[in-house]
């Protein structure tokens, strides 16, 4: 279609689960989308060579340890990609001997005591170690974590990765790493002055533990001298449908707004904490745009194999929503072949 000032091109964008139908509009002094596409990276280089360099100041705290919309939308659309582009596999336990059925892996890392020091430096001190040390043994390379805070006001961290890495590794390893800080070594003054009588009642949930099990407990935290706190939960997922949607819901779910007044004292009002980070990897994954007049063999394959597809129109563009686990086999091949094809240009390497 072509107007006096411009051309209509038919496009569509392309992340998992995900297709949005819309036009381009381009100026038509320019004939081609070669010539749009160099027009449009010669402005990005003016704009770069253009930015004044910014004098390194204190960034303030706006987002107040909220998400934004904007931010949400990122970590869904990461963690889509990781689980994705994951493989498949089973992988055995090295402590249990259990055959676990692998494809990613969810880790929720906590502190055992009062937290004492502000969260960027328990970032910059233990989190940014535990993930050095799971990239040098355990081959960890893509993941999105995501820092969150307890009702108590702690910390806690959630990685998603595609790694896998056991509960006993995970737990020696955060436990080594914010031992450097005295948070163990708290944890072991607070319980080795508890007797059973006040573990008991300060620990049973209410009563809707068991005696047996409490008594356990805490006879192994005193022949270990309370020096392994329980400080990690890791899940093992395997295939399951709509698995990445939940897990990408259930970290960026919403806070209420009113944050432990502990927190506010404590972290400082000047500060660029980080809420979230993903591996350099999965950051060079976004949309797949395509120009519908120059669509590849593979993507129409996909689009005229989709099924349980939920349309939804909007004013200026058509969205279809599936999930890859509804689709037949010789749909899901394509997808991961176009997903494949996409990741590997960006250089994306899943782990083995």
């Amino acid at each position: 279609m072509i107007t006096n000032r411009y051309t209509v091109l038919p496009k569509a964008s392309f992340r998992p689960n995900k297709i949005v139908f819309y036009n381009q509009f381009i100026v038509n002094s320019y004939n081609t989308i070669e010539e749009l596409e160099a027009k449009k990276t010669a402005e990005k280089t003016t704009e770069k060579q253009s930015v004044p360099v910014k004098s390194k100041l204190p960034v303030v705290n706006t987002h107040n340890f909220t998400l934004s919309v904007k931010a949400s939308k990122r970590i869904k659309e990461k963690v889509s990609w990781l689980y994705e582009l994951a493989k498949s596999k089973t992988v055995i336990d090295s402590y249990s001997k259990k055959v676990l059925n692998f494809r990613i892996n969810f880790i929720t890392l906590t502190l055992p005591a009062i937290q004492k020091h502000s969260t960027s430096e328990i970032t910059a001190n233990c989190l940014n170690q535990f993930l050095t040390e799971c990239k040098s043994k355990y081959g960890l390379k893509n993941y999105v974590w995501r820092l969150e805070f307890q009702a108590n006001g702690n910390a806690h961290y959630h990685i998603v990765t595609d790694s896998y890495i056991c509960y006993q590794d995970c737990k020696l390893l955060w436990n080594r790493c914010i031992a450097k800080l005295g948070y163990i070594r708290d944890y072991q003054q607070k319980f080795s002055a508890m007797n059973f009588e006040e573990y008991r009642s300060n620990y049973s949930n209410g009563g809707k533990i068991d005696f047996n099990t409490l008594r356990e407990r805490y006879g192994r935290g005193c022949a270990t001298g309370w020096d392994s706190p329980n400080t990690v939960d890791v899940r093992c997922v395997g295939n399951a449908k709509n698995i990445s949607f939940y897990i990408a819901k259930y970290i960026t779910k919403a806070s209420d707004g009113s944050l432990p007044q502990i927190i506010q004292e404590r972290e400082p009002q000047t500060t660029n904490l980080r809420l979230w980070f993903c591996s350099k990897s999965l950051s060079a994954l976004d949309k797949i745009e395509i120009f519908m007049e120059e669509y590849d063999y593979l993507f129409g394959k996909i689009t005229t194999q989709l099924r349980e597809v939920k349309e939804f129109l909007f004013d200026y563009c058509k969205v279809w929503f599936f999930n890859t686990k509804d689709q037949i086999n010789d749909c899901k091949r394509d997808l991961w072949l176009f997903y494949r094809q996409y990741s590997k240009s960006r250089g994306y390497v899943p782990a083995e």
